[in-house]
């Protein structure tokens, strides 16, 4: 399946988690209840930051073969208010 450009809203949560229990990979569980695991890149401190906020998220989403869907994040922002109509 081809990267697309597209906008998520939802809950940024934590995916991963190391030996002493600090975050290591997120998660946006959207409003329609799709996760999307969030890619690796140099946005991780900012979304730690947003873990258990609503959020609306551009980026590139594709498919692994298990199924599993994943977004490479170009940008975020917080949703006021978990306004999922806002979207």
């Amino acid at each position: 399946m081809p990267a697309k450009l597209n906008e998520i809203c939802g809950i940024l949560v934590p995916a991963k988690w190391d030996n002493a229990g600090n975050v290591t990979g997120t998660a946006i569980q959207s409003f329609d209840e799709t996760e999307y695991l969030i890619e690796h890149d140099n946005s991780g401190a900012v979304l730690k930051d947003l873990i258990h906020k609503s959020v609306v998220v551009s980026g590139k989403i594709r498919e692994r073969l298990d199924g599993q869907k994943l977004i490479r994040v170009l940008s975020v922002r917080p949703l006021p208010n978990r306004d999922k109509n806002h979207c």
